[in-house]
């Protein structure tokens, strides 16, 4: 049976990650854990971890046995909390570090939002056409404009977007940086608060509406860690290397202890624990608050170990140049590659979403080169 041939993935996966890693030299740290490139390659692994948990969930949600890959049907909120992280403290740290970064902050940070966007939603319209889908007139507008989001999966980008707009509006006109990181938090934890209460869409047949559903909310306050661990990055980092041993063995703890916690709530109470008359807010808030510990345990584990090993290598470079495309057109294969044998199905929506991805990111970069060479 396929599912036999399921640890294949997790060993690809393995193999990807550590292929040329290397332990720090003994009584020195990685200096360069942080490093655009460092970062961008592990974003690309979290990228293919995520098409592998959304590949597991058709899977499951198809009634049929995913073997091992059950472990990946509620791991992927993990991966991309290591997506919002990164985009909190490459904001902070740009801000930091770059002489008038706010300043040329619409005309650099947008473009790298708005095109991959439009050409993957564009890309994504076209490709169901393709596959068959058929759209009714009044339909076509509010997908084309991403108003409805007729790839659900894009959330994520609109969301990016949204934060960064208020990170560029709270940095602007908030001097003190300690004042504005509150203030900032304050706004996303008000986001959150209103994503919550909206429940789930059901009035649309993609789930496009924005905002509505747990996966809007239940990572988003990672950027506003990554900003924090970029505020008192030398601070948290002298702690960190400090008491090695204690800080990774307790993260790692936690975040074995957290997962078991998340199951459980996900199991027994959840985000969808709603029905007619009771939109389960307190079930919700009672499963973010353990859930989202988990992502921060999870992650703060993985940032620990890259004090000490250096992750990096051609394949985690390549991927991480394609990662947000990857992360954008990859639902695309999952909802119209044919699910006869479950190992073929997952290969072929590997190589039809790299291949895509490649060919979007190519016109992706070009065309945000030209929109920035002209401001």
């Amino acid at each position: 049976m396929a599912k036999e041939y399921y640890f294949v993935f997790y060993s690809i996966l393995a193999v990807i990650l550590l292929i040329g890693a290397k332990p720090a030299v003994k009584g020195d740290w990685c200096r360069d854990a942080l490093s655009l490139r460092t970062s961008k390659g592990l974003l690309g692994f979290c990228a293919v971890g995520i098409m592998l948990h959304h590949m597991s969930q058709t899977i499951y949600f198809a009634n049929e046995d995913p073997g091992i890959l059950l472990f990946m049907v509620d791991i992927g909120v993990c991966f991309v909390g290591m997506f919002f992280f990164f985009s909190g403290y490459g904001l902070y740290s740009s801000l930091r570090d770059k002489p008038d970064y706010l300043k040329g902050f619409p005309g650099s940070r947008l473009p790298a939002v708005l095109i991959p966007f439009y050409i993957c939603n564009f890309a994504f319209i076209l490709g169901s056409y393709l596959f068959g889908c058929q759209l009714k007139k009044e339909e076509l507008a509010p997908y084309l404009t991403g108003a409805i989001l007729m790839n659900s999966q894009m959330w994520y980008i609109v969301e990016v977007m949204i934060l960064y707009l208020l990170f560029f509006v709270v940095f602007r006109l908030i001097r003190n940086r300690n004042a504005a990181c509150i203030v900032y938090g304050v706004l996303l934890m008000l986001l959150v608060a209103g994503s919550l209460r909206l429940g789930h869409d059901t009035t649309t047949p993609t789930q496009g509406l924005w905002f509505h559903g747990e996966w809007w909310y239940n990572t988003t306050l990672m950027v506003w860690v990554g900003i924090l661990f970029a505020r008192w990055e030398q601070q948290i980092l002298g702690f960190i290397r400090k008491f090695y041993g204690l800080v990774l063995v307790i993260c790692l703890l936690l975040t074995a202890f957290l997962y078991n916690r998340t199951l459980y709530m996900l199991q027994n109470k959840g985000y969808w624990y709603e029905w007619d008359g009771y939109p389960g807010y307190k079930e919700k808030w009672q499963t973010l608050g353990v859930q989202f510990f988990f992502v921060l345990a999870a992650v703060l584990t993985v940032i620990i170990l890259t004090q000490k090993i250096r992750f990096g290598n051609k394949i985690l470079d390549f991927l991480g140049e394609i990662a947000l495309e990857l992360y954008l057109i990859h639902n695309l294969f999952l909802l119209y590659m044919p699910g006869g044998n479950r190992v073929v199905y997952i290969l072929a929506c590997y190589t039809g979403s790299i291949l895509l991805a490649i060919v979007l990111h190519m016109l992706d970069k070009k065309l945000i080169g030209l929109v920035r060479k002209k401001n």
